[in-house]
């Protein structure tokens, strides 16, 4: 029997948790990466921060080239053989040893080896989730269809994220810090369960009908020229990027100094894996909360309502003051924080769909990879731009976590990179939120001249 029309058979429901099986593994090992990683290396293998900033911005400049030769590669291998499954397990096998040597250096780690590491488990990640995400455009039909799959891929993703903080609370470590035994902890775990949710969506998730234009011959200079102004021509899709990458920059320099703001500042390091497991616990239950706001408001006017508490959440950060005294405020903000993110997880990869029919109904061209190629460029970019920022500003501002007694200037640099600045990006990604033209009337719509040319073109 052919397995791609009996997985094709299967409900949707099914293919979608099927889809998001490889999640876990994946968020397991990022999670690190974005959280604790940049402080690890300054706090035990003394790594200075502004090195660390250096190193994220080096590594997004080489992030900016091999993002879209991925996402064009890719969009190619699917034309041709119908496929981006290769794509998605070299990628994710990749990124076990990337991980293990990024999470477990040798002693006497230098500058240079941090940076390889990770800029070589970055490059892996871009393998696997830009042809991994385009997948989850390909599969689905209808908007709803495309919202559940991204609320389970993100309710996954806070499933492996909550799998990192918990590993701390386990009984035999001797305290619940994250340490470096942590990560070696986490390299094994991730790669687990990675390997098994591959083995899942590989063999039971259809790869989904490709869309092919009417053949035009063109030269690969022309093809380059159209293709770029596909992307610039499109409206809605600009302004998602212009929301995408000051959310993403607001919330990098947020989430880059996170750690060091409890562990350091607050002094409630050893509470910051508990407080981050049950922020991920909330996360989680937050995304069925979100799925169904943006089935009955709409994608956008639920997204802005996300972004509002998130907001909320930044600029009170600045309030909380050192001592156990503010650790139920912590967990509170804490808590609200996952909940409004999770609108970010559930709402936005259904919107850049959205805008990507759009440019295929303009120009009749396919490019689902090459545009979550340009997201997931966004994604990178904008974490390490804001976790570097983040770190560059309370560095100069001569913050030093080895301190017993902060400087009053240096705690205005924290505060200034941990909640005033990110409280600005976001206010200003809520307005070209607000200005993106596609609701789901528009889309409907869309939709249904897709479908008819598609059946007009196969006759």
């Amino acid at each position: 029997m052919d397995l791609g029309a009996q997985s094709s058979r299967k409900p949707m429901w099914l293919k979608a948790l099927a889809y998001v099986a490889p999640q876990l593994g994946i968020s397991l090992l990022f999670a690190p990466v974005i959280t604790v990683l940049g402080g690890i290396y300054g706090k035990y293998y003394g790594v200075s921060l502004t090195t660390i900033a250096t190193v994220m911005l080096v590594a997004r400049i080489f992030d900016a080239v091999t993002d879209p030769l991925i996402g064009y590669y890719s969009d190619r291998w699917r034309a041709r053989t119908g496929t981006r499954k290769p794509f998605i397990v070299v990628g994710g096998l990749l990124m076990i040893p990337c991980c293990y040597f990024l999470f477990v250096p040798p002693p006497g780690v230098s500058e240079g080896y941090f940076a390889f590491w990770y800029m070589a488990f970055y490059l892996a990640m871009t393998i696997i989730v830009i042809p991994y995400m385009a997948w989850a455009n390909e599969f689905t039909e209808t908007s709803e269809d495309k919202t559940l799959a991204f609320s389970l891929m993100s309710m996954a993703g806070q499933g492996g994220t909550g799998l990192f903080y918990l590993i701390p609370l386990l009984p035999f470590f001797l305290t619940t810090e994250i340490t470096p035994e942590i990560l070696l902890v986490t390299v094994v775990a991730g790669a687990v369960l990675l390997i098994v949710g591959l083995v899942v969506a590989v063999t039971m998730v259809p790869d989904g009908p490709a869309h092919k234009p009417p053949v035009r011959q063109v030269r690969s200079g022309q093809a380059l020229v159209a293709t770029l102004h596909a992307l610039v021509s499109n409206k809605p899709f600009m302004l998602y990027v212009l929301a995408f990458m000051c959310l993403g920059i607001g919330y990098g320099m947020w989430a880059g100094l996170f750690f060091i703001y409890v562990d350091t500042y607050l002094l409630l390091g050893d509470a910051f894996a508990n407080l981050s497991l049950w922020g991920m616990v909330c996360g989680v239950a937050a995304i069925p909360v979100w799925y169904r706001l943006s089935l009955w408001w709409g994608k956008r006017k639920a997204w802005l309502v996300g972004m509002l508490l998130l907001a909320g959440v930044f600029l009170y950060t600045a309030v909380l003051e050192p001592g156990d005294s503010g650790l139920y405020e912590l967990f509170a903000l804490n808590l609200l924080m996952t909940f409004s993110i999770a609108s970010m997880g559930v709402i936005s990869a259904p919107m850049l769909c959205d805008t990507i029919d759009y440019g295929r109904l303009k120009d009749g061209a396919e490019r689902n990879a090459l545009y979550f190629s340009i997201q997931a460029l966004m994604t990178k970019v904008q974490l390490a731009v804001g976790g570097a920022l983040g770190f560059a500003i309370v560095g100069w501002f001569g913050f030093d976590m080895q301190a017993t007694e902060q400087t009053e200037m240096s705690l205005i640099g924290l505060h200034l990179s941990v909640s005033w600045a990110p409280t600005v990006f976001v206010l200003l990604a809520m307005v070209f939120i607000a200005l993106m033209p596609l609701n789901e009337a528009r889309m409907a719509i869309i939709r249904r001249k897709l479908r008819a040319r598609d059946e007009g073109v196969g006759s």
